[in-house]
């Protein structure tokens, strides 16, 4: 791995985004301090994920992605 010029080599670790507690699953995102969630079932945290992240390449706002999350989270049918 190259390094730039003045900077020290280093390991970067990945991480899972997805978390369960208590049986309720979470996605932890660059943008937010807390994770976002709680969803039911891993598979709704991925499809949450994914649109977070679809709506940060098309360039909206982390803030206006997170509301619309919740908001999907919160209609949603259980």
């Amino acid at each position: 791995m190259s390094t730039r010029l003045g900077e020290k080599e280093c390991v970067h670790f990945r991480s899972e985004r997805f978390e369960c507690v208590n049986g309720r699953w979470f996605v932890e995102i660059r943008e937010e301090e807390k994770p976002m969630g709680p969803f039911e079932t891993k598979e709704r945290a991925q499809q949450a994920a994914n649109a977070y992240a679809k709506d940060i390449l098309e360039g909206r706002s982390p803030v206006g992605s997170l509301s619309d999350q919740y908001l999907f989270k919160a209609f949603s049918p259980k």
